[in-house]
């Protein structure tokens, strides 16, 4: 049966980061593909930039393969404005289904992922 881990979050870029990360989610269609429907583009709305929302209980042995894949997002969706990088910035939440396993929020800023881990 397995573990399972309940990830929510979000995704802010523009829409040119934006074509990249859903490119790099169809990528990895091999390993995540079971969870890739579970991206979903922001439809409609004004303003600056796009949001990118994320929402599923995945296993736990696919854990690994979602961080790899929200690190590469972070690193590799970026857009150019003039001499400066433009970098997704957004924050997860994964919730492990056993209560003793702490909390983690997922920063994602600068091109990284950063893991918090509350008690």
């Amino acid at each position: 049966m397995g573990l399972y881990v309940h990830i929510a979050g979000w995704l802010e870029l523009d829409d040119v980061s934006l074509e990249k990360a859903l490119a790099i989610i169809r990528a990895d269609a091999d390993e995540l593909e079971h969870y890739a429907e579970s991206w979903c583009p922001q439809s409609r709305g004004g303003g600056y930039g796009s949001h990118l929302f994320y929402g599923c209980t995945i296993r736990e042995s696919a854990l690994a393969g979602f961080r790899s894949q929200l690190s590469r997002i972070a690193a590799e969706a970026t857009s150019r404005d003039g001499d400066m990088t433009d970098y997704p910035t957004g924050i997860f939440r994964a919730v492990h289904e056993i209560e003793d396993v702490p909390i983690e929020i997922w920063h994602v800023s600068d091109g990284s992922l950063r893991v918090e881990t509350l008690m």
